[in-house]
């Protein structure tokens, strides 16, 4: 198989926080290394698929507010994730679709709706050098993706490709007087947040959340706790009935997983994302369930949030039947790309 590399898209506008990401540095906590990567796998891979790609492929992820960017060559992109209104010369490009844009097209997005993450994959996949098996970006640390940070405008983005890459909409030119191709078929979303109501998170209780008085605990599951504007990718920041933790005897620092539930002195939860760090000190009274990290991390400051104790098996389950979902969602995709080379 032979590859070539092509400087494809150019950063015009780099959005509020827009970085290359994949499914994260595994394997390294224990050398202090966080995991980073997409905070929304599920809409990572899902916009992966939808270009051909293999489902881990290095995407763009983008944060509140879209990046502008240059395509210098035809290619075929999809977004997923929150809503952010991308258009090519003010004509709207479909959401969870595959789309084929035309060399010279300027791509540009607004402010995100029903989430806070947007994904952006390209066919062939992004190309950047691994770190630790890894591309995506650590901002904390300092490398991974562009150098270790967010995009900068004239940045440039090199996109892989190869003579056996799947390519889609191979026979097609042009669509009338659209600036793009893309098929009337798409997939739901079903990664949307509900913001008009309380978005709940499902949490596998910690030995110290038993060591939390039963009123303690009746104030936590009964509050509904706002997502304040300092939530960032290290951790969503709530705000509600303060926590006590007097009765918590202090204790070293331990390790912490995605979605761990931490009390802080000043009783108000922080529950920990992607870029966390490896240990904390705050007592942890629960981790949120893999199957709502989603929900987790697609919410917006102001956002309201509640918690439900819920059970391992419960939570095992759960994932379970999610990820028999998604196995039908990628045979459904591979299907439907065929066709459109048929």
């Amino acid at each position: 198989m032979t590859a070539t590399q092509s400087h494809l898209i150019e950063i015009l506008n780099p959005g509020l926080l827009t970085t290359i990401q994949d499914q994260g540095r595994v394997g390294w906590q224990g050398h202090g290394v966080s995991v980073s990567g997409a905070a929304d796998l599920n809409s990572m891979m899902v916009a992966n698929l939808l270009v051909g790609n293999d489902g881990n492929a290095p995407v763009i992820e983008f944060v509140m507010l879209a990046p502008t960017l240059f395509f210098s060559r035809d290619c075929v992109i999809a977004f997923t994730g929150a809503n952010f209104s991308f258009t090519i010369n003010d004509v709207s490009l479909p959401h969870g679709r595959p789309v084929k844009i035309f060399a010279g097209s300027t791509l540009k997005g607004g402010r995100s709706s029903g989430g806070t993450l947007g994904y952006l994959s390209v066919s062939g996949g992004v190309c950047v050098d691994k770190v630790m098996g890894s591309v995506a970006t650590d901002t904390g640390s300092h490398f991974g993706g562009i150098a270790g940070r967010r995009f900068k405008t004239s940045d440039k983005v090199a996109v892989r490709e190869s003579s056996e890459s799947f390519t889609l909409f191979k026979n097609v030119k042009s669509q009338g007087t659209l600036p793009f191709i893309s098929p009337n078929w798409g997939v739901k979303d079903l990664f949307d947040v509900q913001t008009s109501e309380d978005i709940l998170l499902r949490f596998i209780p910690t030995k110290r959340w038993f060591d939390l008085s039963d009123q303690t605990r009746r104030v936590f599951l009964s509050n509904t706790y706002q997502v304040t504007n300092q939530s960032n990718r290290m951790g969503i920041r709530l705000v509600g009935e303060e926590i006590e933790i007097e009765q918590i005897q202090l204790q070293p620092s331990e390790p912490v997983v995605m979605g761990t539930i931490q009390i802080p002195p000043n009783g108000q939860p922080i529950v920990l994302s992607v870029d966390r760090q490896t240990i904390g000190g705050y007592p942890s009274i629960g981790v949120v369930v893999s199957i709502d990290r989603m929900k987790l991390v697609q919410v917006q400051p102001g956002n309201s949030l509640r918690f439900v104790e819920t059970s391992l098996s419960d939570a095992q389950g759960a994932l379970i039947r999610e990820h028999n979902a998604m196995e039908d969602l990628v045979r459904t995709i591979a299907n439907r790309l065929q066709e459109l080379n048929l």
